[in-house]
């Protein structure tokens, strides 16, 4: 099982977690939830940045006719460090206690830290300690590709990411979905150019989740040319199983978006059941903010591509019940061999949730028939492969009830005791004006 430790990162001062199927992760704002996604989303990466400076490697020695045969090691190291640098910010201004602690396995770890460096004019130069099974693996791994004047051969690309998926103990495909959706998705008609016309010192300027969130929508954004319905057809019909779960997924889609989502004439829609249309641009702000959640859990999904899915606050500019179902239709993709770490504030989000797990303690039980009818089994939860964490005070607390499985009470609606004891109190105090007035 993967394991995360983290010190003295953000507003995080200690934290160790092992991370699970689906995880959640709430708090107050600024306690430190995206910092922890981000730190995993970073080890998780790895694979990919591996793989990717390989292939470009490849490719520069096929265009130049020589062979690279040193180097691997220090290429993804500068890769490495300035991935965090796009996630993190400077290191400058970090405590020199900063450590981050990831292993995959139990021989497959990745160490970083500050130290000072006598090659860098810097206090806090970031110190990258990879494992030995995986500077074993780099030494060997520059010729794991050849190009040829058509790119890499299919074959090759499959064995060395097989090859990776082994080393990491990771077989997902991991995709990042920020917060602050809407914005991006108001500005899509204008991304493909703005994008295209920033060099790569510019692109570098933006958040890396963001700005890889902005290339995986760029590039899949085609496929929806026909449809949901069509981008299921795209990729064969799947078995009845995976068509039940497609009806239930576009069921749930339909009460989230009013409507269907679909590119046509190069414009992004939202098709309503009337037929008639409402341009992504002019569309509701919660609207904006679900649209692609749901489109890359469906393209991932469709492809029967096992992917790990970072969503932060999926709750956003959403009415409670299509909050509810947001989280229904996240549970049901994660069923299908999808794993999540959710990000959220929300209590409806924590609640939903705790339903579905609960749901899930009749798996095993007479009980079964009658509690799908109240949830769909598709929707159900294991609570073995669910955890949910508490950011609070610099510190990461697990906030599942040990005995019964679920998300503890108290930190599903925290502020509703506040509200009710202040109600109380106003109360108290209106009751006590009445009694003076109607002593007098």
């Amino acid at each position: 099982m993967h394991q995360l430790k983290l010190q003295r990162l953000g507003p995080i001062t200690e934290c160790e977690l092992a991370c699970s199927h689906f995880m959640i992760l709430t708090g107050m704002q600024a306690s430190g939830k995206s910092t922890v996604a981000k730190a995993i989303y970073y080890f998780r990466t790895v694979k990919d940045d591996i793989y990717a400076v390989i292939e470009r490697r490849a490719v520069e020695a096929f265009q130049n006719s020589s062979s690279q045969s040193d180097g691997l090691t220090r290429e993804l190291l500068d890769v490495l460090r300035k991935k965090f640098f796009q996630l993190f910010g400077s290191s400058w201004g970090m405590d020199q206690d900063m450590r981050l602690e990831y292993h995959y396995t139990r021989d497959c770890y990745i160490e970083l830290h500050l130290r000072k460096s006598l090659d860098y004019p810097t206090p806090n130069y970031l110190w990258i300690e990879l494992c030995p099974a995986l500077r074993g693996f780099l030494k060997r791994g520059d010729h794991s590709l050849s190009a040829t004047a058509t790119g890499i051969p299919d074959p090759q690309r499959k064995r060395l990411q097989s090859e990776l998926q082994n080393i990491f103990n990771d077989k997902y495909n991991i995709v990042y979905i920020p917060a602050g959706r809407s914005m991006l998705t108001l500005l899509a008609q204008q991304w493909s150019y703005i994008y295209i016309m920033m060099d790569e010192a510019q692109k570098r300027t933006l958040d890396y989740c963001t700005q890889r969130y902005i290339e995986r929508i760029l590039a899949v954004k085609p496929e929806f040319s026909g449809g949901l319905d069509g981008l299921l057809a795209s990729y064969g019909t799947g078995t009845h199983e995976t068509l039940g779960t497609w009806k239930t997924a576009l069921a749930l889609v339909d009460k989230i978006l009013r409507g269907s989502y679909k590119v046509e004439d190069g414009g992004e829609r939202i098709v309503l059941e009337n037929g008639k249309y409402v341009k992504i641009n002019f569309a509701s702000s919660g609207q904006q903010e679900s649209v692609w959640i749901l489109n890359l859990l469906l393209y991932y999904f469709a492809q029967n591509r096992p992917s790990m899915f970072f969503i932060e606050e999926p709750e956003s500019h959403l009415f409670p019940r299509t909050q509810k179902s947001i989280m229904e239709f996240i549970a049901l993709i994660s069923n299908e061999g999808h794993s999540m770490l959710v990000t959220t504030h929300s209590p409806y989000v924590l609640g939903t949730l705790n339903n579905l797990l609960y749901a899930g303690h009749f798996r095993r039980s007479d009980r079964q028939k009658q509690a799908a009818d109240l949830f769909p089994n598709s929707l159900w939860l294991d609570h073995e492969e669910f955890n949910a964490w508490f950011a609070n005070g610099g510190i990461l607390e697990n906030c599942m009830d040990s005995e019964i499985h679920l998300i503890q009470n108290e930190k599903i609606d925290e502020v509703s005791t506040v509200i009710n004891e202040d109600y109380d109190r106003l109360f108290e105090l209106r009751h006590k004006e009445d009694w003076a007035n109607a002593s007098r």
